[in-house]
């Protein structure tokens, strides 16, 4: 009978080894394997990703440059305004370029005594008063001694206008003067006109911002109007009864109306229709 030899403790060992060998490439291949189906994965992923959501570019920034807009400050310096001539902190240069320069031209013309340049910016009315005044000596005496004009506006009832409040110091004395200024459209000049002064207004002001102080001014000008249109007195006069006693004052009816008419002639009785008797 055949038998096997028995195993040589090397065989035995050879075989581990073998076994350890395919053990190990079958674990290789397994490794390998995972990581080219991972990387397949990736790869289809990307793919799908790139034919289901395509990379959009990001937008680019526009970026936009603002123009620079003048401030009061600059405005003033552009224009040699005089030093006296001072803005309400916190009042903004008008969108009108244009009129930011007219109200610092025409307050700075003030502060210098140039009735002529003052005159250039009034409505017709004013510039008669102004007229009126330096004849009688009145512009130059109320103009040597300005020390300080404060100036401040806030937007007016019509579209575009303005409400220019010049708030002047003169020597120790105080005076104030509201003016409209005009929205310049069409090509049309701008205009400042003065608008009318309420008794002892400028006591009457209260705080120091423009914008109250106009409307107080505002206020102050249509109360005034209306006290205006109410009579100074209104007189009652006393009615009397002259009726006689028993006397009915109710109108007579044509039934009881005399069928005589009354004579022309005083002294003399009005004909009637019955016949006159001949005297005896």
């Amino acid at each position: 009978e055949f038998t096997k030899p028995p195993k040589s403790p090397h065989m035995i060992q050879l075989r581990k080894l073998t076994m350890q060998k395919v053990n190990l490439i079958s674990a290789l291949r397994a490794a390998l394997s995972f990581a080219a189906l991972l990387t397949m994965a990736i790869a289809c992923g990307e793919t799908e990703s790139e034919t289901q959501a395509p990379v959009v570019a990001a937008p680019v920034a526009v970026v936009v440059e603002e123009v620079p807009t003048e401030s009061i400050n600059d405005i003033m310096k552009r224009l040699g305004i005089d030093k006296r001539i001072r803005v309400e902190d916190g009042d903004k240069a008008p969108n009108n370029v244009k009129q930011a320069e007219i109200i610092m031209t025409f307050f700075d013309a003030m502060a210098r005594a140039n009735a002529e340049k003052v005159s250039s910016y009034m409505s017709p009315a004013d510039q008669r008063v102004l007229a009126d005044m330096q004849k009688s000596g009145q512009w130059k005496s109320a103009t040597k001694n300005i020390t300080r004009i404060n100036v401040g506006w806030t937007a007016g009832a019509e579209p575009g206008t303005l409400l220019v409040l010049g708030f002047f110091i003169v020597a120790d004395d105080f005076a104030a003067q509201l003016w409209s200024l005009s929205s310049g459209e069409d090509n049309k000049p701008l205009i400042l006109t003065a608008l009318p002064s309420p008794p002892k207004i400028v006591e009457k002001l209260e705080g120091n911002k423009t914008e109250a102080r106009i409307q107080q001014w505002l206020k102050r000008n249509k109360d005034e109007l209306a006290g205006a249109k109410v009579p100074d007195e209104i007189i009652d006069i006393p009615q009397q009864d002259r009726s006689v006693k028993g006397e009915t004052t109710s109108p007579v009816s044509s039934e009881e109306t005399p069928k005589t008419k009354p004579s022309g002639n005083p002294g003399r009785r009005a004909p009637t229709d019955a016949p006159v008797e001949k005297p005896q």
